[in-house]
């Protein structure tokens, strides 16, 4: 019987940069790849747990009570926003963007009114701590959401003296474009579920090194974890929805992080969105093993690398979007599939004083079929995997049942 958890709010609370933004960075020009990243958020929880040394670490006291705690992270919330304005504003012309993009994320109040970051921070009973944080897409990816917690945490460590510093200037590389001329709905639409479930399924590193040798072939001979645990996941979802439904082709889109495929490589502190759609299409007469499904994932990965435009010429990533963009509207002729890697990024070294995270997780994307992975936390970050799957009702019931899968997960 599930245990029903009660969250008390104690307080809502605008935080506002500490000193004023100069008047010539006032407004912010989004990227060609900002407009059209989803009008969405991108959700992440860490978990702490409670202190129970009287020692200090970083300067902080442990014992720090929850009150102490929080007007620390406000504060140095404060201050982290000189740095990251940006997100301490609000998108003007949304009228336009729920045209393009429609309207998507969470059911909040402060979704519908422009706010482009969102902080809770939660006090349980046993006196662990969550600290969850929901960034607007519009102008952030992960890696984006990263720089800014590592610049958040090193503020809150008081003997920390070195900064982390973003840079913005995503849209130099890549200017914005006039929306105005579209007037086809692409993208979200099509990822809008009625009735969707999220599940979240474990991998451990020993079933995880199972599944790597059950995938191998002359083709990959030594699959990754992500390729791995991606091909049984995607094929999962495949097999229910080839029970439910007589959709004649799946298509996959995983997100690659571009920073270091462009020439020179841009620096990991760069913001904004700044990821590529890597696609692999099966049809529903082929094969769905293993072998096959991490051979298409590896060969499509591989083309990516081989045809990635290394200058960002503006006119052709324009094109490939918008290409994209109208091939996802035929959405009645194939099931679309998003997957986003989380593994390797460092969520499980934010320290906010009081120790590491014991646990970091996104929270459930407001999306049909998507798929986001994390790495379990372990010291070296090359163990398990967590893998965040939502489903439409019937099909999470029939992957829910899959034997293949149940072997395999935690």
């Amino acid at each position: 019987m599930a245990i029903e958890k009660k969250v008390q709010v104690i307080q809502r609370e605008t935080i506002r940069p500490s000193s004023p933004t100069p008047h010539h960075l006032s407004t912010f020009k989004l990227s060609l790849l900002d407009q059209f990243s989803p009008d969405m958020y991108v959700p992440l929880i860490l978990f702490y747990p409670p202190n129970d040394s009287n020692g200090v670490l970083h300067g902080l006291d442990h014992l720090l009570t929850f009150a102490e705690k929080t007007q620390h992270l406000k504060k140095t919330l404060s201050q982290t926003l000189n740095k990251f304005y940006p997100f301490a504003g609000r998108i003007t012309n949304t009228r336009l963007l729920k045209q393009l993009l429609g309207k998507a994320g969470p059911k909040c109040e402060e979704a519908g009114i422009g706010h482009l970051l969102l902080v809770q921070a939660t006090l349980f009973q046993c006196g662990g701590m969550a600290i969850g944080v929901s960034i607007s897409h519009k102008v952030a990816d992960a890696a984006t959401l990263l720089t800014f917690l590592k610049s958040w945490s090193l503020h809150c460590c008081v003997e920390n003296d070195h900064e982390y510093h973003p840079q913005f200037g995503a849209a130099s590389l890549l200017p914005p474009t006039d929306l105005t001329i579209y007037s086809d709905p692409p993208i979200i639409q099509t990822l809008r579920g009625e009735k969707c479930i999220t599940s979240r399924f474990v991998f451990e590193a020993e079933n995880i090194e199972v599944l790597q040798r059950k995938s191998a072939s002359e083709i990959v001979k030594l699959p990754t974890r992500v390729e791995a645990v991606t091909a049984l996941i995607w094929k999962s979802a495949m097999d229910a929805y080839m029970i439910s439904s007589n959709k004649a082709t799946f298509l996959l889109n995983r997100a690659a992080n571009i920073r270091p495929r462009t020439a020179p490589p841009l620096p990991e502190n760069f913001a904004g969105n700044l990821f590529a759609v890597v696609s692999t299409m099966l049809n529903n007469n082929e094969s769905t093993d293993l072998q096959v499904l991490v051979a298409k994932l590896r060969t499509g990965l591989e083309d990516f690398k081989k045809y990635f435009p290394k200058e960002l010429d503006v006119g052709e990533v324009k094109r490939a979007l918008e290409g994209l963009c109208q091939f996802m509207i035929k959405d009645d002729e194939f099931e679309l599939f998003g997957c986003s890697s989380w593994c390797r990024f460092p969520f499980y070294d934010i320290d906010f004083g009081w120790g590491k995270p014991a646990w970091a997780t996104n929270c459930p994307l407001a999306f049909k079929n998507s798929i986001i992975m994390m790495d379990t936390p372990t010291p070296d970050g090359g163990g398990g995997i967590e893998v965040c799957l939502t489903l439409e009702e019937e099909e999470m019931a029939l992957v829910q049942s899959n034997q293949e899968l149940l072997a395999l997960r935690l």
